[in-house]
């Protein structure tokens, strides 16, 4: 599992770079400390002896701030709308499982580690990019200089949750929206498909 997170943080540097180029490059300082407290929240998490304490307090920590619904049908395209009823009581919450694994063993490469929000960039008033980096790395750290990003949702009414996480311009939920559109065309589509991707987030899950 640490391996399959891996590739979803480092793949597809290139079009996760287009897809966040040309935008309009302001602050939002709300959406920074908004980002700094869930860090400062996870700084004794990632900083605990016991490994399986660590992933827990993690999976809470995405619990109470990721938008996992938001994601789930992100990363599904067009193909959100095209669901049974049945198949969504079987999708999200088997997403939310299986996303959360994805977000823990990735996090968990920065165990031990303090890390500080650096700066954001405004997309537009309720889509914010947070970016954060190591604060005191260890010599010789392979994620010394890696900037680590957040892509912030703010609703109508103020709220915020975090609707994606990446580092150096590699997003997880872009990822998983080009894999999870593989699976379901390589398997036919429609209901066919979505079953296909079904079964196979299963598999990972249990497996």
């Amino acid at each position: 599992m640490r391996t399959l997170a891996r590739r979803f943080v480092f793949r597809i540097a290139a079009a996760a770079a287009f897809c966040f180029a040309a935008q309009p490059a302001f602050a939002d300082q709300a959406a920074e400390d908004y980002v700094q407290t869930i860090l400062d929240e996870a700084e004794p998490v990632l900083s605990t002896d016991d490994h399986q304490s660590m992933l827990d307090g993690v999976e809470d920590l995405v619990d109470k701030y990721v938008d996992m619904r938001r994601i789930g049908r992100f990363v599904l395209g067009q193909y959100a709308r095209r669901m049974t009823e049945a198949q969504e009581e079987q999708y999200y919450p088997l997403f939310n499982r299986y996303a959360k694994m994805i977000y823990r063993n990735t996090l968990s490469d920065y165990a031990g580690e303090q890390i500080k929000v650096t700066g954001s960039v405004d997309r537009s008033e309720r889509d914010i990019i947070v970016n954060s980096k190591l604060a005191n790395p260890e010599p010789g750290s392979a994620y010394a200089n890696t900037v680590i990003h957040w892509r912030v949702y703010r609703s109508r009414d103020g709220e915020m949750s975090v609707v994606d996480a990446g580092a150096d311009n590699v997003w997880l939920a872009i990822e998983q929206r080009s894999q999870f559109g593989s699976i379901i065309a390589n398997n036919g589509g429609g209901e066919k498909g979505v079953d296909a991707l079904i079964a196979e987030i299963k598999s990972r899950v249990d497996g």
